[in-house]
C-alpha cells in the first residue's frame, strides 16, 4: 500500500492562487481587452475608469458587459471631483449612475480631489481633469463629506474615496490626514479607498522616510473604514516623485502592504498600472506578488519558499463579521443589490458650500494657475512647501494635463494624428488645451473644437482639407459611442444586432400607405453627414491602409478638385464605416437627419433621383432605425 506523497511547494502555490482569486484584482486596460477574457486569469474582480465607459452605447459598454459576465467589476473613477468648492457637476453623476444601475459593480469609488471651479466667481466652471489636492481644513472636509453624500444618495449604495498623491500643500492645514479621512468616513458612511503608492510618493516628496511615514498613516486610519488597497508604480524623477502607475511596483510600497495587511488583514488589493501598459503577464506576475504578500501575512505556513517569513500577526475582523449594512460588509464576489441603505451620520453644520470659507478662491486660483491665468506667485502664500517645491509641483500638474490633451487628441483624431505626426499633434493639443479648458472630466467630449482651431493656424493654410478631415474624425469618434439602435438591434455581443440585420425596421411597412410622405425616416443613432469640398473620405482610407503607395488614390483626388459627402454609422458589429455619397443620396439623408418627412427629402434630393436602390442600401447596411407616423419629426 502507497501512500500519496504530500507536495508542500504546491499546496503553498495553491494556497496564493486561491488568495489571488479571492482578494486580488488588475486595472483593465484596452491593451489587455480581449486577451484578459480570453484566458480568464484567477482574479477576483476587475477594475475599469468610469469614465471610459460613460458611452451610451456601442463596443465600449458591449465588452464590460462580457467582462461583467466573467468578473466582478469595480468602477473607479477620476472626474468626480468630490472636494469641489463648485459642486459635483450633475452631467457626470447622471452618466455615473447610469453605469452603476448597467454593471453592478461591487465598489464604487473616486478621490478626494476638487478640480472644478470657475476662472472668476459668476464665470463658467472648468475641469482641470486632474486629481488636485484639497486642504485639510474644517471647511474643506464639510464640501468633501456634503459632495459625497450626493453622490451616495443617488446611486443609493457607499462609495470609496481615495487618498491622494499630491505635489503641492496647503499652509492652512489643520487636521492630520488620517484624521480627515477618518472624520469623512464616519460623517457620511463611506469607506476608505487606501492607496499605499500615494502614501510612499508623498513622503518621497516630502523628503520623509517613505515606509515609516506611510505606516505611520496606516496606523491612524480606521481599520474598519478601507475597503480596497491600491499598489502601483512611480517615477522617481531628479526633483521630484511622480504617481504615474507606469512600472512595477516599488520595494517601499511593498513594505508598507506587507505592514498594511498585518494592521488590517485581507482587503481587496488592485494593481494599477495605466501608463506604458506592458504585456498581461507582467501584470499577473504583479498580482501574484500580492497573493503572495497575503500568504505571508496568514502565517508561515502559507508562505512560499522563496520569500522570507513574517511573525503572524493578529488579524482584526473579516469581512463576512462586519454589520449588514457596512459598507465592507460585502463579499468582493457579490453584486451589491441596488437600493441598499447604510448609515448617514449627521454632516454636522451644513453651511452652504459656496461660503465655506476661503476654500472657493483657494480653488479657483489653483486652477486659473494651471491654465496661466494668474501670475505664477498667486498661490505663494496659500502653500506650505517652498517656492522652488511649489514651481515643481505646479509643473507637474501642467504637464500632466498637456499629456492628457495629447491622448485625447489622438483617441478623437486618429487621421488628423497621422497626417500631421506626433510633434505637431502635441502643439495643437496644448493650444487647444490653454484656448478651450475642459468643462467636463470626460475628455471623450472635449477637442470637438479642433476642426475651428485647425482652420485659423497659418501653419496649416497648405492643407486647406485638414479641418474637414478633423470634422471627419469626430463624427466617428461620437459614432462609436453613440446609443444602441432603439428598435433592439444591438446587444452586449453583438449576436442578435448580426441576426436581425436584415430584418425589416419598425413601421417600414408604411412606406406603402397614402400618409407616407407626411412620415419621418428614423435614422440608426450615430449616424451623420459629413459634407465637404474635400476628398475627406478617401483622404480618411488612405491614412488607414497599409503600402508604400496608399496616399496615391488621396494625392489623386486632390488633384481632381474631388468633393465628397461622407457618411458615417455603425454596423452591426460596431464596427465604424465611411462611405462617400452620391449628392442626390447625400441632400436626401441631409434633409432626413433635420428632421423633414419622406416627402420633404424626396424633394431635397432632385427630381428623378430614385428612391428605391437608396432604400435597398439603407437596408443592407443598417442605416434605418424605424419609420415614425405621419407629422413625428426624427431625433
Amino acid at each position: 500500500m502507497t501512500g500519496q506523497v504530500a507536495n508542500p511547494e504546491a499546496e503553498r502555490e495553491a494556497t496564493v492562487v486561491a488568495l489571488q482569486q479571492r482578494h486580488v484584482g488588475i486595472g483593465w486596460r484596452q491593451p489587455h481587452y480581449a486577451e484578459l477574457l480570453q484566458r480568464r486569469p484567477p482574479l477576483a474582480f476587475l477594475e475599469v475608469h468610469s469614465e471610459n465607459f460613460f458611452a451610451d452605447g456601442g463596443a465600449a459598454l458591449a465588452l464590460l458587459d462580457q467582462g461583467r459576465a466573467a468578473y466582478p467589476i469595480s468602477l473607479h473613477g477620476v472626474g468626480l471631483a468630490l472636494g469641489s468648492a463648485a459642486g459635483l457637476d450633475p452631467a457626470h453623476l447622471d452618466r455615473l449612475a447610469t453605469l452603476v444601475a448597467r454593471v453592478a459593480p461591487v465598489r464604487v469609488s473616486d478621490h478626494a480631489a476638487f478640480a472644478r471651479a470657475p476662472w472668476a466667481p459668476g464665470g463658467p466652471v472648468h475641469h482641470a481633469a486632474d486629481l488636485l489636492p484639497p486642504a485639510f481644513t474644517e471647511a474643506s472636509l464639510a464640501i468633501l463629506a456634503d459632495n459625497v453624500q450626493r453622490v451616495q444618495d443617488r446611486l443609493q449604495r457607499p462609495i470609496l474615496v481615495e487618498n491622494l498623491s499630491a505635489y503641492v500643500r496647503w499652509a492652512d492645514d489643520s487636521l492630520a490626514e488620517a484624521d480627515y479621512f477618518n472624520a469623512l468616513t464616519r460623517r457620511t458612511g463611506c469607506g476608505l479607498l487606501l492607496d499605499l503608492n500615494n502614501l510612499v510618493v508623498n513622503a518621497l516628496n516630502a523628503g520623509l522616510e517613505p515606509v515609516a511615514a506611510a505606516c505611520r498613516f496606516v496606523d491612524a486610519v480606521d481599520p474598519h473604514s478601507v475597503g480596497e488597497i491600491h499598489l502601483a508604480g512611480y517615477a522617481a524623477l531628479p526633483d521630484i516623485t511622480i504617481d504615474d502607475h507606469g512600472s512595477r511596483v516599488h520595494p517601499p510600497v511593498w513594505q508598507v502592504f506587507a505592514h498594511a495587511l498585518r494592521r488590517l488583514g485581507p482587503r481587496p488589493t488592485l494593481l494599477e498600472w495605466d501608463t506604458d501598459v506592458p504585456a498581461l503577464d507582467v501584470l499577473l506576475d504583479e498580482a501574484h506578488l500580492a497573493a503572495q504578500a497575503l500568504a505571508r501575512a496568514q502565517g508561515p505556513a502559507h508562505l512560499p519558499a522563496q520569500l522570507s517569513a513574517q511573525s503572524p500577526a493578529h488579524l482584526p475582523a473579516r469581512w463576512a463579521e462586519y454589520p449588514p449594512e457596512h459598507p465592507l460588509a460585502r463579499s468582493p464576489g457579490s453584486p451589491l443589490a441596488t437600493g441598499v441603505r447604510w448609515p448617514r451620520p449627521g454632516l454636522g453644520a451644513a453651511e452652504p458650500a459656496a461660503h465655506r470659507g476661503t476654500e472657493p478662491l483657494r480653488q479657483q486660483l489653483m486652477l486659473r494657475l494651471l491654465w496661466r491665468q494668474a501670475p505664477p506667485g498667486t498661490l505663494q502664500g496659500w502653500l506650505r512647501c517652498a517656492p522652488q517645491q511649489a514651481q515643481r509641483g505646479l509643473r507637474a500638474y501642467q504637464a500632466n494635463g498637456q499629456a492628457m490633451a495629447q491622448r485625447a487628441l489622438a483617441a478623437a483624431y486618429p487621421t488628423v494624428a497621422q497626417a500631421v505626426g506626433d510633434e505637431a499633434l502635441a502643439t495643437l493639443a496644448c493650444a487647444l488645451w490653454w484656448r478651450h479648458p475642459p468643462q467636463h472630466a470626460d475628455l471623450a467630449l472635449w477637442g470637438a473644437d479642433l476642426p475651428h482651431h485647425l482652420a485659423g493656424e497659418a501653419e496649416l493654410a497648405d492643407w486647406p482639407w485638414l479641418p474637414d478631415l478633423a470634422r471627419l474624425d469626430w463624427a466617428v469618434h461620437r459614432c462609436e459611442a453613440a446609443a444602441d439602435a432603439a428598435n433592439g438591434a444591438a446587444n452586449a455581443d453583438g449576436a442578435a444586432a448580426r441576426a436581425n440585420a436584415g430584418a425589416m425596421p419598425p413601421g417600414l411597412d408604411g412606406l406603402a400607405a397614402a400618409d407616407a410622405p407626411e412620415r419621418c425616416l428614423r435614422l440608426k443613432p450615430g449616424l451623420a453627414l459629413v459634407g465637404s469640398a474635400w476628398p475627406v473620405a478617401t483622404l480618411r482610407q488612405a491614412h488607414q491602409d497599409r503600402g508604400d503607395d496608399r496616399l496615391a488614390p488621396a494625392r489623386a483626388a486632390l488633384a481632381q478638385g474631388l468633393s465628397e459627402q461622407a457618411l458615417v454609422w455603425r454596423d452591426s458589429g460596431w464596427r465604424i464605416r465611411v462611405q462617400a455619397l452620391p449628392a442626390g443620396d447625400a441632400r436626401f439623408m441631409l434633409a432626413v437627419l433635420q428632421g423633414h418627412t419622406l416627402g420633404q427629402a424626396l424633394a431635397a434630393a432632385g427630381e428623378g433621383w430614385p428612391f428605391e436602390p437608396w432604400l435597398l442600401a439603407a437596408l443592407r447596411h443598417g442605416w434605418i432605425d424605424a419609420l415614425q407616423g405621419a407629422g413625428v419629426q426624427s431625433a
